[in-house]
């Protein structure tokens, strides 16, 4: 997210918090549940589904969608 001066110029360049690796980054999908930077998106299509690692990302993905269902 860009933050922008009262003359339009780009000030100051934000991330966002991705709900996978926990990390600040500029680009990446925002869905419902939450964040996934593009580094994230791309490691999750990318993974067999029969990969443990895989199960990681649905468990991290769940609990945000849990924890953003009650605020």
């Amino acid at each position: 997210m860009a933050i922008f001066d009262a003359a339009g110029k780009d000030f100051k360049q934000l991330g966002d918090k991705c709900c996978i690796c926990e990390r600040e980054k500029s680009e990446g999908l925002h869905l419902y549940i939450g964040y996934i930077c593009a580094e994230c998106e791309k490691a999750i299509v990318h993974t067999d589904t029969s990969d443990p690692i895989y199960q990681e990302y649905v468990e991290k993905l769940r609990k945000n969608n849990i924890s953003s269902i009650f605020t």
